[in-house]
């Protein structure tokens, strides 16, 4: 028998291949092997229909189907396993559509780790696509592409610059911006407190009360004088204990890890960003060291739980009596367990797994985290009092001098032995056993060894880090964890927020915070929208809602704030070139200020317009050109001008617009062939010649026939 099995990514396709070893053909999509096209009017997605009309968009992917259509038609059966998510099925969809594959006749499996036994397990329980998951991908596809693509031009006419509307970006900017105004509008207060240092007992060291002054919530104390006063006669004021208590507290471990709680843990140990987090993690999946890791479950299947366990009892470590569950957020897709140590080629003994620096230092984390959650509560001895000193009086006011003291000392580590959580830097066994309150009686008699006044002002809230940003949208149902790397992404590339220098705080730009402005009135800037999409996206995928009936609403909304937008600020108008139909508006370089352009709606057809006093002129490329040193472009048959970079790196570009290329050999007359890899290379002459013959120049041409969308289906 000769099989072929579908995967996403090369070098999981090798690892499997390994696995299965003869007999086997295993083959990677290398992610979607289909989009939405970036041009033209198929690139929009409106009523009545709302189709989708899906493209092999580059040149990689069009060999990579070719490959998988060869190897199919030698197999005797396809299994397609892309990864067990919503874009997975999305994924596996179009791989059955190129492949011309029915997808309830489609053999779709899906594990949660890259071992042998959980593939082989797979492999015996094929299933079709689930047509429901992919129409709730389609449907948030459809809904990203049409807050894209119909807010952008306007929120670009607003601002007066090139800028750009995402449905999930937008609200985690809005954030951003928001603590960033917070920052910059507050003001510290000053405020004191009073600290009543006491002597230590029985060779512990000393510690510390701090004073009750009485204000409500919110209040600060800021008679500095009094402050001051009552530390100046704390040595001769004797303290009677009212309160004492000393009792066991018992600290649960964390659960193993859900995507967002890895991201965070994992950028702030390992001092990277949350996109390498998700490399790092990706990479550990594939080469099968973790389960999957895109899931919002915090609790392990049965499987994962007995291997843990198995793992502590080799170890010696102690394993709490019965297994742990957590409930998961109301929200939470618990598709897949949390993320855990296959333990499949590596012992559980071993710390280190992974290619890389991230990979192994991730490995730890994940490791013993998942470890941990099974082992025993961490004990503390925890001790408190309430020390009085009656009714301090000075000048006309008085307060009562009660001070409070809290000690806790780790008595047992517990589950603390293996792991400690990130955010606990700083905060150990020092920081426990710094206040080593004694163990005392009600009535016992105490002397301060001193007073101390502490001057202190209230501190604006915290700049977003990664980490502590990933948190709100978490909080606020923005978004889903597989997207936050993304999200983060994007906002950066945009230039609507930046890092200064290594430090990790986030700070909005002057660009973000015009966006965040200018889209206040769309539903989707809101905290709750993206929560409520999915909601309704998880409604679709259990089929309780048409996507029709969700891009239908969501697209009027989206409308009639368009219309509401102020007009002043669109300087469009209808584009010069005879037979466009367009409209053009007026840009501002980013490169150079004070220089203009003018964008056309319809880009292919023509390029970017001249400025000339403040109206569209000719497009630019359009002039008389002298320098024809070059092929003809392929696309409209023009003699390409030869030219070089400030490097003397050769290049060819078309007059018209309608491309450049690298020439790194120098071969002016194989303009196709010498190009490098990954560098916008056309396709070959003779491919572009057919593909365009009996078409007008200028004609978009090579896009493949149409396809409706599921949704429509």
């Amino acid at each position: 028998m000769s099989a072929l099995l579908i995967v996403e990514s090369p070098k999981k396709a090798q690892h499997i291949g390994h696995i299965l070893g003869n007999g086997w053909q295993v083959k990677a999509t290398l992610g979607h092997i289909r989009d939405l096209p970036v041009t033209g009017e198929a690139a929009y997605v409106r009523p009545p229909d709302f189709a989708m009309r899906y493209e092999i968009l580059d040149t990689k992917h069009k060999e990579i189907v070719s490959g998988l259509r060869a190897a199919a038609q030698s197999a005797d059966a396809v299994y397609i396993a892309t990864d067990p998510d919503r874009e997975g099925e999305g994924i596996a969809w179009h791989v059955c559509q190129v492949l011309k594959i029915k997808p309830g006749e489609a053999k779709r499996v899906s594990y949660q780790e890259v071992t042998e036994t959980a593939i082989r397990k797979a492999l015996l329980a094929p299933r079709p696509v689930n047509m429901r998951l992919v129409a709730a991908q389609e449907a948030r596809r459809a809904l990203d592409r049409m807050v894209g693509w119909e807010v952008s031009p306007v929120l670009s006419n607003t601002i007066g610059a090139k800028a750009s509307a995402g449905r999930v970006q937008s609200p985690a900017l809005a954030l951003v911006v928001e603590r960033e105004r917070a920052i910059k509008s507050f003001r510290p207060t000053a405020f004191y407190q009073v600290l009543a240092h006491m002597p230590g007992k029985d060779g512990v060291s000393g510690w510390r009360a701090s004073w009750i002054d009485g204000t409500k919530e919110g209040e600060y104390f800021q008679d500095k004088a009094f402050a001051q006063a009552l530390a100046d006669a704390l040595p001769s004021m004797p303290l009677v204990v009212s309160k004492a208590e000393s009792k066991p507290t018992r600290k649960a471990p964390a659960p193993p890890f859900t995507t967002s709680s890895m991201q965070m843990d994992g950028a702030r140990a390992l001092k990277v960003g949350v996109e390498d987090i998700m490399k790092a993690a990706q990479g550990l999946f594939e080469a099968g060291h973790i389960t999957y890791h895109r899931t919002d479950s915090p609790n392990l299947s049965e499987e994962g739980e007995t291997l843990l366990r198995d793992a502590l009892q080799s170890a010696g470590l102690p394993i709490i009596e019965q297994p742990r569950r957590w409930k998961a957020k109301g929200d939470a897709q618990e598709a897949h367990e949390a993320i855990r140590p296959t333990f499949d080629k590596v012992p559980p003994s071993a710390e280190v797994a992974g290619e890389d620096a991230n990979q192994r230092a991730l490995y730890q984390l994940i490791r013993k985290r998942a470890l941990a959650s099974q082992m025993p509560d961490a004990i503390y001895q925890q001790t408190s009092c309430t020390l009085s000193g009656g009714t301090f009086h000075w000048r006309d006011l008085s307060h009562p001098a009660l001070f409070r003291a809290v000690g806790s000392v780790l008595t047992d580590p517990g589950w603390r032995a293996l792991y400690t959580e990130s955010e606990d830097e700083g905060e150990g066994k020092e920081t426990e056993a710094a206040n080593p309150v004694p163990k005392l009686s009600v009535g016992d008699k105490l002397k301060a060894e001193r007073g101390e006044m502490v001057s202190k002002k209230t501190k604006a809230p915290p700049r977003y880090t990664e980490p502590t940003l990933i948190k709100a949208l978490e909080d606020h149902g923005v978004g889903r964890p597989s997207t936050y790397a993304s999200i983060i992404k994007v906002l950066y590339k945009r230039d609507y927020m930046k890092r200064k220098g290594k430090a990790p705080a986030l700070y909005a730009t002057d660009l973000g915070e015009q966006v965040v402005d200018a889209l206040r009135p769309f539903d989707f800037a809101g905290l709750e929208y993206t929560r409520l999409i999915e909601e309704s996206l998880d409604l679709i995928t259990e089929g309780k809602m048409p996507p029709r009936d969700l891009l239908a609403k969501s697209y009027a909304d989206i409308q009639s704030t368009i219309a509401t937008m102020p007009k002043g600020a669109d300087n469009s108008q209808p584009c010069p070139i005879d037979g466009c139909g367009g409209t053009v508006s007026r840009r501002e370089s980013k490169k150079k200020k004070g220089s203009f352009f003018w964008v056309c709606s319809n880009r292919d057809n023509h390029n970017l317009l001249q400025d000339k006093d403040g109206t569209p002129g000719e497009p630019f490329g359009d002039q008389v050109e002298s320098n024809t040193d070059g092929p003809a472009c392929p696309e409209c048959g023009k003699p390409t001008g030869r030219y070089e970079t400030s490097k003397r790196h050769g290049f060819f570009r078309c007059a018209k617009g309608h491309g450049t290329w690298w020439d790194d050999k120098g071969a002016i007359g194989k303009l196709w062939e010498t190009l490098p890899a990954g560098k916008g290379g056309k396709a070959k002459p003779e491919a572009a010649a057919k593909r365009s013959a009996g078409k007008p120049a200028g004609t978009r041409t090579g896009k493949p026939a149409a396809r409706r969308s599921t949704i429509m289906d």
